[in-house]
């Protein structure tokens, strides 16, 4: 994880990547970096809640892998949603489209980027969600229409 350090300037855009996958991870964070993002990292939901709460705000996209070994991203997502309402959220994943309708994501109405992807569509992808201006959530389990 890398800790939130709340000396660095406030115009600096920030996005913590959530992924169980310390490979898929650091590539996610280092080509972001590259292209002079703040990145925050965590391998789970607990940890991003960490790091979301120590951040106070002032993470501008919390990028969520669907399927992970602690938790799952869709649960997470709409827990950060609950919590910080107006937090842009970006899903992921390399799994087909059965498995994330498993997870809560029947419809696909959310910011989502597929893996595995090339620098491009993920900095595009992020761009797009970033420029949307709107949280990306999920409609609790109970509330999405059969």
């Amino acid at each position: 994880m890398v800790p939130f350090d709340s000396g660095l300037p406030l115009s600096l855009t920030t996005i913590l990547v959530v992924d169980d996958r310390r490979m898929a991870r650091r590539i996610t964070s280092r080509i972001l970096s590259e292209e002079g993002y703040r990145v925050l990292e965590a391998d789970g939901p607990e940890e991003a809640m960490e790091v979301l709460a120590q951040a106070r705000g002032r993470v501008d996209l919390v990028m969520l892998d669907i399927v992970l070994h602690h938790g799952d991203g869709v649960a997470l997502g709409r827990e950060i949603h609950t919590e910080w309402p107006d937090q842009a959220l970006l899903y992921m994943s390399a799994f087909p489209a059965e498995v994330m309708a498993q997870y809560g994501l029947e419809t696909f109405d959310v910011p989502f980027l597929a893996k595995p992807f090339t620098r491009g569509e993920l900095l595009a992808r992020v761009n797009e969600t970033l420029q949307a201006g709107k949280p990306g959530s999920v409609a609790p389990r109970n509330n999405l229409e059969s």
